[in-house]
């Protein structure tokens, strides 16, 4: 499972529409208590490949705060 951080929700809907359109089965999170950074503070969680995942989202400029791989 990967997680992928994004400090609004509009940059996390848009992650999920592609991400979506691919393949991907892909939920939305709001983050509890993110910080001042993290801005408004949500994620999206799904599985596959994190390199291809995040290729996609580099290919159409969607800005990500952070991800990581969960158990």
């Amino acid at each position: 499972m990967v997680k992928i951080k994004f400090s609004s929700i509009t940059h996390a809907l848009k992650a999920k529409e592609i991400l979506s359109s691919s393949g991907y089965n892909v939920k939305i999170n709001k983050n509890s208590n993110p910080t001042a950074n993290e801005g408004c503070g949500y994620s999206i969680n799904l599985s596959g490949n994190m390199d291809k995942i995040l290729i996609q989202l580099d290919l159409h400029k969607v800005k990500y705060l952070g991800f990581e791989l969960i158990k």
